[in-house]
């Protein structure tokens, strides 16, 4: 009976001490923490409203209607660097790919510069994404 005790409790402390974590791994770095987005974001000259009326100016409808595309939706990203400029321009989703030739076209051709983001008072690049939803009727 006390062999049995002896295994039972070596067995017991056996378990317990492999179900103890050896491993130690370090919190997150406080000084290492990256924000997602800055302090100060990316404006447009004339604000959101005036980058939208230069989207409308480049955007042609026409072949879409002779496309018979009267309603559509897309998503646009893009970066705004250090410098102001509207770089890795990419459409992320649309319903129609006339649509996203459009998009694209329509935003690489505008050149006014972007106010950059700021972080620490220091200029960043940020990510801005860029809705399109229309209908025409």
């Amino acid at each position: 009976m006390k062999k049995y005790i002896f295994f039972v409790l070596i067995f017991w402390a056996a378990s317990v001490a492999a179900q103890r974590d050896s491993t130690i791994i370090p919190g997150p770095d406080p000084s290492a923490v990256i924000k997602k987005t800055p302090e100060k974001p990316a404006e447009f000259p004339g604000g959101h409203k005036a980058f939208v009326a230069e989207i409308l100016k480049n955007f042609r409808t026409s072949p879409l209607v002779k496309a018979e595309i009267m309603k559509a939706k897309a998503v646009a990203s893009f970066m705004v660097d250090t410098d102001g400029n509207m770089v890795d321009i990419k459409i992320e989703s649309y319903e129609y790919k006339m649509v996203k030739d459009e998009f694209l076209r329509a935003l690489k051709m505008i050149k006014t510069q972007w106010i950059p983001a700021e972080q620490d008072g220091k200029k960043v690049r940020s990510l801005m994404r860029q809705p399109l939803v229309f209908s025409l009727q």
